[in-house]
């Protein structure tokens, strides 16, 4: 049945690993000669120009992570008819959203050296892929106690 609450979180996950895509994860100062200048750290990497100098690195593994996240979740709300298939698929995507911070860990420790920065301010779009593993992990708790209803629901008949 699609209109379990599993179905609700599922496309909340979805929907919020789109909508990282335009947020900004971390901002970067960066200091030349008197002027300050804030570099946004994406899911597909920096590209900003300063005094002339393009700085533009992409960080493709941490969108395709963010995209892969975002399909599987989708594609769970229409397992319905299979829970155990449908609870996987949210378990791996909650291990995508996972797999995204340490990703990001290692492209945030390159890029801070690389473009040597003065200072590192840490935006909200950071906690989003927080979010999608909590309700990831709602959607795999609410798919459960389903086959666990049905189950009970078998043994009675």
């Amino acid at each position: 049945m699609i209109q379990r609450i599993q179905t609700v979180y599922l496309f909340l996950a979805s929907a919020v690993m789109v909508l990282i895509n335009w947020l900004p994860l971390v901002k970067f100062t960066i200091k030349n000669n008197e002027t300050e200048n804030l570099v946004d750290f994406t899911t597909f990497g920096i590209e900003n120009n300063i005094n002339d100098v393009a700085i533009y690195v992409t960080t493709y593994p941490i969108a395709i992570i963010t995209f892969l996240t975002a399909v599987l979740s989708f594609i769970a709300i229409f397992m319905y008819k299979n829970r155990t298939k449908q609870k996987n698929v949210a378990l791996i995507s909650l291990f995508l959203s996972l797999m995204f911070y340490a990703i990001f860990i290692i492209y945030w420790w390159y890029l801070k050296d690389f473009i040597s920065t003065t200072q590192t301010t840490i935006s909200y779009g950071l906690a989003i892929p927080a979010v999608s593993l909590i309700l990831n992990m709602l959607a795999a708790k609410a798919i459960n106690a389903d086959e666990k209803l049905v189950r009970s629901a078998d043994r009675i008949r």
